[in-house]
């Protein structure tokens, strides 16, 4: 198998002297202790490995700018990376990691179109040899996950929201808003969660009328526009991500609203166009920044990089959660976007 078996030959011309049998089991511990399995990996140099990387659906923007991030920075280090898009079909993304296996990749990243349904071909991976690193999605089978704190991140989205409703409409009996959610997947219902609380939490008069699944801009634009058709009186907008956010602020736009100090846009993401938007003072009034597409490209590539290196590695690891507004959007930007 695949990185499990020093043949006897490989062994004299190490001259280890004597090396323990190697071990079929798939645990992940199993990785981090075998001395055949590190042997393995040093008679292969970094230029050699490969690097597989399947993405729900591409057209999030975030994960977009994290594949165009994570290609250039793995070539930096050696490293050959190939992404496919499983355009929301999970059955489609179980073939795709059947045909990183059968490339024999020496690294698997998942971010999940369902975890459930992909917990037997990862679990075939790693039985193959092959690390799988979670993105997003808790996985049943991994050895690292990059995850978000999907309720907190929520969290930081709402309470910003019911700070911007007590300042501009504390004194009204009921505030109306709306919510841009993704109950396809537990960890953005555990975020939607966060951000009912934080507004609920905070403020005394706001009640939300509407709800509606958004992950693309497009899907964004329809949302804000269905809502204030409906609901004229809305005055808040939440969105669990950066293309609900980033189209939402332009359907507010396109529903005939030109007063954009009337009614406010909160995201989640803080990509390049919604920093943007809040810095031009656009509807869109804060995103919450999880350290955003080319960060987390970078960071998966190094957490990846180290469990191709034999490093120790914690297997759960958290993005950042960090509220952009007004007061340092043009910060962020400068730092994170500014060629």
């Amino acid at each position: 198998m695949k990185k499990r078996i020093l043949s006897v030959f490989a062994a004299m011309f190490l001259l280890t002297g004597t090396i323990t049998g190697c071990s079929m089991d798939s645990d992940t511990s199993s990785k981090d202790s075998s001395s055949t399995e590190t042997a393995s990996k040093d008679t292969k140099s970094s230029g050699d490995y490969k690097v597989g990387i399947t993405f729900s659906d591409l057209s999030n923007p975030v994960w977009a700018e994290l594949v165009k991030e994570a290609e250039a920075y793995a070539k930096e280090k050696g490293i050959s990376v190939t992404y496919v898009d499983a355009q929301s079909d999970a059955t489609k993304q179980v073939t795709q990691i059947e045909n990183f296996i059968q490339g024999d990749m020496d690294a698997i990243i998942v971010c999940a179109v369902e975890s459930n349904a992909v917990a037997d071909v990862t679990k075939k991976a790693q039985d193959a040899g092959i690390y799988v690193v979670g993105y997003t999605q808790t996985l049943e089978n991994c050895d690292a996950q990059y995850l978000v704190d999907p309720y907190n991140t929520g969290y930081a989205c709402g309470e910003r929201a019911a700070e911007w409703i007590n300042e501009n409409y504390g004194d009204e009996e009921v505030v109306e808003w709306a919510l841009m959610d993704l109950p396809e997947f537990p960890e953005i219902i555990e975020r939607a969660n966060g951000i009912k609380a934080g507004i609920e939490e905070n403020t005394k008069n706001t009640k939300l009328v509407a709800t509606a699944s958004a992950l693309t801009s497009e899907e964004g634009v329809k949302n804000a526009e269905t809502f204030l058709q409906a609901h004229p009186d809305i005055k808040a907008i939440c969105c669990i991500g950066g293309g609900g956010s980033v189209g939402g602020n332009e359907g507010i736009k396109s529903a005939g609203i030109t007063d954009f100090n009337s009614i406010g846009l909160f995201g989640i993401d803080a990509t390049e166009n919604e920093i943007l938007n809040i810095i031009n003072g656009e509807p869109q009034k804060s995103s919450v920044s999880l350290g955003g597409g080319k960060a987390h490209g970078r960071a998966l590539v190094d957490i990846t990089s180290d469990l191709l290196e034999g490093k120790d590695v914690e297997k759960d690891q958290y993005m950042p959660i960090e509220v952009i507004d007004s007061s340092n959007a043009q910060e962020y930007y400068d730092t994170i976007y500014a060629k």
